[in-house]
């Protein structure tokens, strides 16, 4: 009796011990997670106090076009090849998934107002794309002969009305049907997926007007997209992903009269959702690719670009507006421009 009472204080003893060490593991697992977002938190203050700082030696930004005010130049060449190896690396990065990528030169600027930046930047943008083998269209044709005055909200704002929304909308649900063996092959875990999968606050709700007396309606979902529903997973139908700046994300139109609001009432079978915001870049878009959008899955991923695109990569533009708050310094060349033009 007495050896079956030690073996089971002995037991007890062991288990306890065992309890004691996994509660100290999950103990130490805690602690090294709390130590990680503490390290990540610092950096993101030491690096947000170098953008002050830098925005504060560098203050100017250059206006679309004034790069190219003489024609192009050296800043302007390597601006270029910044835009090109970031789309690079975007359809990369979305292809390993196995997500279809298009590119669609998008802008609401009629041909006969082409901007200097227009007439140079377009055609590099679609030899960059198609050198880079990319599915990419040209919506300056479907812009030119419409009256900018019905497709944007001139004279108040040149973005896109409610007709212009619906015009580029009918033409990327054309597009999307070219394919419709497009799927992505990856899937993730609901333990790998952020909160979020967009930059707006979640659940936004407010009346905006920028301004310029044109209120609009945002709305967004608890993942910080301007949807009205949330992603869920697994998910039942194709995803259809824009990524874009203010084209995409349609300033001055409640959220129901946006491109993808539309494209969503013209393929029921897809989910049609939009990540995008003014000046964002491909910088962006890789930024947001990997730290949220990918994890929605989506099945084609359509990027907007325009000329802006690649004058929007100087140094103090992306200081300014870039999302991933990564201070960055100045190339030789773009110093050089910079002391030139600013002195």
């Amino acid at each position: 009796m007495r050896s079956q009472i030690l073996a089971m204080l002995v037991a007890i003893i062991v288990f306890g011990s065992c309890q004691n060490a996994g509660d100290k593991g999950k103990s130490g697992e805690g602690n090294a997670q709390m130590k990680a977002e503490e390290a990540k938190e610092n950096r993101l203050l030491e690096n947000r106090k170098k953008i002050e700082s830098l925005n504060k030696d560098y203050p100017r930004i250059p206006t679309e076009g004034k790069i190219l005010e003489n024609g192009e130049n050296q800043v302007y060449n390597e601006l270029k090849q910044r835009y090109k190896t970031q789309l690079s690396s975007l359809k990369q990065q979305i292809e390993s998934t196995g997500a279809k990528m298009i590119v669609v030169l998008l802008s609401p600027v009629p041909q006969s107002k082409a901007s200097i930046s227009d007439k140079i930047s377009n055609p590099y943008l679609a030899k960059t794309a198609t050198d880079l083998g990319l599915e990419f269209f040209d919506f300056t044709p479907v812009i030119a002969g419409q009256d900018e005055k019905v497709i944007t909200q001139l004279p108040k704002d040149g973005h896109w009305s409610v007709k212009g929304a619906q015009l580029i909308a009918d033409h990327l649900v054309t597009i999307v049907k070219k394919f419709p063996d497009a799927a992505s092959k990856t899937t993730y875990k609901d333990s790998e997926r952020p909160e979020s999968f967009g930059d707006l606050a979640p659940n936004d709700d407010e009346v905006l007007d920028g301004g310029k007396n044109l209120p609009y309606h945002i709305k967004a979902n608890a993942q910080g997209m301007r949807m009205d529903h949330d992603l869920t997973f697994p998910k039942k139908k194709k995803r259809i992903l824009l990524m874009g700046d203010s084209n995409f994300f349609c300033p001055f139109l409640d959220n129901d009269f946006t491109i993808a609001y539309a494209m969503q009432k013209e393929l029921p079978d897809y989910e049609v959702y939009a990540v995008a915001q003014v000046n964002w870049t491909t910088e962006d878009y890789i930024s947001l690719w990997n730290d949220k959008t990918k994890y929605t899955e989506p099945d084609i991923v359509i990027i907007g670009t325009n000329s802006s695109d690649i004058e929007d990569l100087f140094f103090t533009n992306r200081n300014h507006c870039s999302r991933s708050e990564t201070p960055f310094y100045p190339s030789e060349t773009e110093l050089k421009y910079y002391k030139e033009t600013y002195k």
